[in-house]
C-alpha cells in the first residue's frame, strides 16, 4: 500500500475514532423519556452515525482506489466549460449575507425562531439579488413552515418563542393541527 494512500486515510480514521467515542458518549445522556416521543439522544447520534458512516465510506474509497478521483474528468469538464472572462465577484452580497446573519442570531431570540427565520430568509434572498418577489415571500414561508414542523414537531428542539407580540408567529405555528 502506498504511503501516501495511508497518509491520506490518517485523518478519516481520527474522524472515526471520535465518532465512535461520541456516539458511545451520546448514549450515556440520561433523562426521563415522555410517552413515545424521541429521546434528546437521538439526534446528536444520527448526526454522529452519519459521521461515522461517511468517515468508513473515505477510507473504504481510498484503499481501493487509491488518492484517485475524478479529477481528470473534472479537469476537462472545467477546460471546456473555461470563459475568457474574469469571474464576477460580489463583495457587497458576502458582507451583506455575513451581516444579515449576525443581524438574525442577534435578534432570533426576541423575534422568535419561526418569525425571525421567515424575515432572514425573505431578507437573505433579497440581498442575493434575487428579484421573483412572490417566489421570495411563498418560498421563505414554506421553507419557515418546514423548518418549524421538523424542529418543534418532529425532533422536539427548543427554539426561541420570542419576545409579545411575535411569540405570537410560534403561537400560532403551535395551533395548528398536527399530523403525526
Amino acid at each position: 500500500m502506498d504511503k501516501v494512500v495511508i497518509r491520506s486515510i490518517v485523518p478519516y480514521l481520527v474522524g472515526l475514532a471520535i465518532a465512535v467515542a461520541l456516539y458511545v458518549y451520546a448514549g450515556e445522556i440520561v433523562y426521563t423519556p415522555r410517552g413515545n416521543s424521541l429521546g434528546p439522544e437521538v439526534w446528536p447520534r444520527l448526526a454522529i452515525l452519519l459521521l461515522g458512516v461517511s468517515c468508513l465510506y473515505e477510507i473504504g474509497r481510498r484503499l481501493i482506489i487509491g488518492n484517485r478521483d475524478a479529477t481528470g474528468f473534472l479537469e476537462a469538464f472545467e477546460r471546456e466549460q473555461e470563459v475568457d472572462e474574469p469571474e464576477t465577484l460580489y463583495p457587497r452580497m458576502l458582507l451583506g449575507g455575513i451581516a444579515l446573519m449576525v443581524v438574525y442570531a442577534v435578534l432570533v431570540p426576541y423575534l422568535g425562531f419561526i418569525f425571525g427565520t421567515f424575515l432572514f430568509l425573505v431578507a437573505f434572498m433579497y440581498i442575493g439579488g434575487f428579484r421573483a418577489h412572490r417566489t421570495i415571500w411563498l418560498t421563505s414561508l414554506l421553507v419557515t413552515v418546514l423548518c418549524g414542523v421538523l424542529f418543534l414537531r418532529v425532533a422536539y428542539v427548543s427554539l426561541p418563542r420570542g419576545v409579545e407580540p411575535f411569540a405570537m408567529a410560534t403561537d400560532v405555528f403551535f395551533k395548528i393541527p398536527s399530523i403525526w
